[in-house]
């Protein structure tokens, strides 16, 4: 969820495209032929320049333990910055802050390669497409800018209302854009085409994300429905309804959403510290992993407080370790971790944290990283709930984490205006 610094959302901007009239056959193509589209291939020997000597990066509080090997200040010191994402080899990072403005830079040398300028409003995404030729770029008012790296130049921009998430397919030139509307906005691009799913109209959406087989996408919404759209016929293919007496669907904001490489089950959580599993094809509920807020928690017997907050979950990678982590905020802003074994439902371990879980992430194999209000990047091992390493350095929350595709590097960004690059090769 977002800081409770962030600065207040724009005026809504009038969206000016209209759905039947956007709808073309090069959107449909993309999705017929996604079986036959790969991604490219990359060289893995970009190994990291640690920069301990640079002069700028020995700006630290030598007070406080920093175990980045690159502190990227380039963003204004009075700002937040907000979202991060990793180029498919590493070498490329991009960071988005409350000042208006994002930041392509070179992870092994921290030089400035793209200012992101033009928008009106915190950027609150910025992320590469499937084979590093774009960035994409949005604001919290409604402002999406695509840039061209190899010349660095905007090629295409849009304003639609006001926005809440984006996400890029996994392996097509298309953007999914959640609006505070309800809507969510499909576009191709830089060719400008679009598709509105208006299903849910009125009911803020959260957050999205595209399924593994790159044809449907599940929507998270306020009310804590869940919606999974088929991109194609721009119909809803599942709904898992809200339950506002909280005995059994979500009734709070949904928080997190992944789907198991399989394609058939949805992992979500929500506000009110429920977790759920579903199922694709028709959103029924197969089991309530979790519910904090419970008379009786799952994990135990003992009552909980009803201010609780689910702020992340997802699966494990590894296919042959059927297991799910779960990162909240405790009522006293402390932190738990929770790790559950969810083809037998059965419950782990339970980590506790001196301050609350914000963002959590895995690896291939049984390993996770979590990050969170302390500032501090933690490794865990899910087999044996053991942390392995704690990365110091940022001073204030951590707003957002990526990890490379080759897992030995982690970018995060804080409220302390920084972005951090820890080296994580020695833990694989």
């Amino acid at each position: 969820m977002m800081d409770k610094n962030t600065p207040p959302l724009s005026p809504e901007v009038k969206n000016s495209f209209s759905d039947e009239e956007m709808i073309l056959e090069e959107v449909d193509e993309i999705i017929d032929d996604l079986e036959a589209t790969r991604y490219s291939d990359y060289d893995d020997n970009d190994a990291m320049s640690v920069n301990e000597n640079d002069s700028d990066n020995q700006m630290e509080d030598s007070s406080r333990k920093n175990d980045a090997v690159y502190v990227f200040r380039g963003h204004s010191s009075t700002h937040s910055v907000f979202c991060c994402s990793l180029s498919k080899n590493g070498e490329l990072a991009a960071t988005g802050s409350e000042e208006d403005k994002a930041y392509l830079w070179n992870t092994m040398t921290g030089e400035i390669i793209l200012e992101c300028t033009g928008h009106k409003d915190s950027v609150i995404f910025t992320g590469f497409n499937y084979n590093d030729t774009y960035l994409a770029t949005g604001d919290m008012g409604g402002t999406i800018k695509l840039w061209q790296i190899s010349n660095k130049a905007c090629v295409w921009e849009t304003t639609v209302g006001e926005i809440t998430s984006m996400k890029w397919h996994l392996c097509a030139n298309v953007l999914l854009v959640c609006l505070d509307t309800g809507e969510v906005h499909m576009f191709k691009v830089p060719e400008d085409v679009c598709k509105v799913f208006s299903q849910g109209t009125g009911d803020i959406a959260e957050i999205s994300i595209f399924l593994p087989d790159g044809k449907h996408a599940a929507v998270g919404y306020r009310s804590g429905t869940i919606r999974v759209l088929d991109l194609k016929t721009n119909t809803v293919l599942s709904t898992t309804a809200c339950h506002p007496t909280q005995l059994y669907g979500h009734s709070s904001a949904i928080t997190a959403l992944d789907c198991h490489p399989n394609n058939n089950l949805l992992l979500s959580a929500s506000l009110n510290s429920k977790t759920i599993l579903s199922t694709v094809h028709n959103g029924k509920i197969t089991c309530i992993i979790q519910d904090l807020n419970s008379s009786k928690n799952e994990a135990g017997t003992s009552e909980t407080s009803a201010n609780n907050s689910t702020e992340a979950a997802a699966f494990c990678k590894d296919p042959t370790f059927p297991v799910i982590a779960i990162g909240t905020i405790e009522p006293d802003s402390s932190g738990k971790l929770y790790i559950w074994d969810y083809s037998k439902q059965i419950f782990r371990h339970e980590i506790t944290q001196e301050k609350g879980i914000t963002k959590l992430a895995w690896i291939s194999a049984t390993i996770l990283f979590t990050a969170g209000l302390d500032g501090v990047l933690k490794c865990f091992d899910a087999r044996t709930g053991r942390c392995l390493k704690s990365f110091s350095g940022h001073k204030a929350t951590v707003l957002d984490l990526c990890i490379s595709n080759d897992e030995k590097k982690v970018l995060t960004v804080s409220d302390d205006a920084t972005a951090r690059i820890f080296d994580i090769s020695s833990i694989i």
